[in-house]
């Protein structure tokens, strides 16, 4: 399907006669996601608390909207500062990942190019004007190509900072989870957000040994 059509049915589905970001909101909700403001300074306790939790604090520091989702949470992050026109583009952006699908690749989008593509061509759809209006059409276009060359290079920088790391011999651990595995452990062996310990990690004491696979770790 392209992301016209996907744009187009998303609209008829929610019956959104004007997208802004109420109506996107609205959306989310019905689709049982949270909205979660932050400004990554001076967040309440409960945000504060749920970012530490989540070990969001890299995609808080270099985003200002990305969405979360394991088994337990759906969660759409936004930083308080967006005025109204830019809360709708990243919105609208954030949605074309949900609507296209990617949520079941991971816990947090932002990492592969060809998603970042596809949401980017959803929210030029979600946006466009059929009146005649282009300035949110350019102001959504350059807005997404900002997003995708920030995820670009916030993947380099991750890459490079975790290819600095000192690693565990053959430790594991998924984005969200607590506990470390052997790489062949059956909990972890079929998912896709699998990271090799560090060593920083493995000591920091946060990390717990999986009772299957390495029951008998200090």
């Amino acid at each position: 399907m392209t992301q016209k059509k996907n744009a187009d049915r998303f609209k008829r589905k929610f019956k959104l006669r004007t997208v802004n970001s109420a109506a996107l909101c609205d959306a989310l909700s019905e689709q049982g996601f949270t909205l979660i403001e932050f400004n990554g300074i001076r967040d309440n306790k409960d945000v504060s608390d749920l970012i530490s939790a989540l070990r969001l604090g890299d995609h808080v520091r270099q985003e200002s909207c990305f969405t979360y989702q394991n088994d337990k949470y759906r969660l759409v992050f936004i930083h308080e500062d967006l005025n109204e026109e830019e809360r709708t583009i990243v919105l609208a952006h954030e949605e074309g990942h949900i609507s296209n699908g990617h949520m079941t690749q991971g816990s947090v989008f932002g990492a592969d190019v060809v998603q970042e593509f596809e949401a980017n061509e959803f929210a030029h759809y979600l946006l466009k004007d059929k009146t005649g209006g282009r300035k949110l059409v350019r102001i959504t276009a350059a807005v997404c190509s900002l997003l995708l060359i920030l995820s670009f290079s916030t993947g380099v920088y991750l890459k490079l900072r975790h290819d600095k790391a000192v690693y565990t011999d053959n430790l594991y651990r998924t984005a969200s989870g607590t506990k470390y595995h052997l790489r062949d452990c059956m909990y972890i062996k079929d998912k896709t957000d699998v990271y090799r310990l560090t060593r920083e990690e493995f000591e920091s004491g946060y990390y717990e040994p999986c009772g299957a696979c390495v029951p008998d770790a200090k």
